[in-house]
């Protein structure tokens, strides 16, 4: 599963998605999606804008390791690719591999293979990877399942409630596919939209975020949720997360500006709608302290 903040890796795609902080419900009145989009944070910050650079900022998520090369290379290569790759969901079935699920968890296709732990994401990485290593065409799907929600308290007490969104992988043999769920679970009957390559490294960075944040590591996490803005200037799950993380720092203009534009993105995004609001409700405070503390203090007789 992937949570949508929502973080996917089943988001507050990894496929988890952005945020969802605990507020009250929000009307009609934050239609956006006809409104112009609001300038980028960093431009309000009179910076350039970020320059992606995934080889060092994470792992290649779809990067075949020595031990699944060699664990591919025992499959009989006489057979067709269409047979190895079926011989291989097999093998895998026959011996057993489960991957403990953990939402928190975003791991790549290799790292999945090795620890046999992450999400939903890191399943079907596993599987697109192995797909096309030995030359059978394979992708990702997102699975439009009802989203499921889990709410995480930190430390300090804060509530965090996520979406979680769910993603598989599909391999095509030509004239037929095979829907691979998680753990070789029966396939879904909700529908798939077929993900890009780029969509789920997007999700996947997203995920990385939020695990930053969890930790209280903002700076981190802002620097790579920026970098899955590179990738796709347009994720509204995305957005909905940056502004999360600047919330959670004290920048609440940044905040404001991130989640209107999620919102312009995706009109249907509630969780950025009632983060918004959350937004708001903060600034509303501050200025009202701002405006205590500014008045002049008398000194009353009784």
């Amino acid at each position: 599963m992937l949570p949508e903040n929502t973080a996917a890796g089943s988001g507050e795609f990894s496929a988890r998605v952005a945020p969802l902080v605990h507020s009250a419900q929000t009307g009609g009145g934050l239609s956006l999606a006809s409104a112009p989009l609001p300038p980028l944070p960093w431009e309000m910050e009179g910076q350039q804008p970020p320059q992606a650079d995934l080889q060092t900022l994470a792992p290649d998520l779809l990067a075949v390791s020595p031990e699944m090369k060699a664990f591919v290379d025992s499959i009989d290569p006489s057979l067709s690719p269409n047979q190895r790759m079926r011989r291989i969901l097999r093998t895998l079935r026959q011996q057993r591999f489960f991957m403990e699920y953990d939402l928190d968890t975003t791991a790549t296709a290799a790292e999945t293979f090795s620890q046999q732990r992450g999400n939903c994401i890191s399943f079907a990485a596993m599987i697109v990877a192995l797909a096309r290593e030995v030359g059978v065409p394979a992708h990702f799907n997102r699975v439009y399942a009802p989203k499921e929600r889990r709410a995480t308290r930190s430390d300090s007490g804060r509530v965090l409630v996520e979406n979680v969104l769910h993603i598989n992988a599909e391999i095509s043999y030509g004239w037929s596919t095979r829907i691979v769920e998680m753990n070789f679970e029966p396939r879904s009957h909700y529908r798939h939209e077929k993900l890009s390559d780029e969509d789920v490294q997007v999700l996947y960075l997203n995920n990385l975020a939020l695990s930053e944040a969890r930790d209280e590591n903002f700076d981190a996490a802002i620097g790579i949720a920026r970098q899955a803005l590179t990738l796709s200037p347009e994720s509204s799950v995305v957005w909905n997360t940056l502004g999360y993380l600047y919330r959670r720092q004290g920048s609440l203009e940044l905040a404001e500006l991130s989640y209107t534009r999620a919102i312009a993105l995706d009109d249907k995004n509630v969780s950025a709608k009632r983060n918004l609001q959350r937004v708001y409700q903060l600034q509303s405070r501050r200025e009202l302290l701002q405006a205590a503390e500014s008045s002049p203090i008398t000194d009353q007789d009784s």
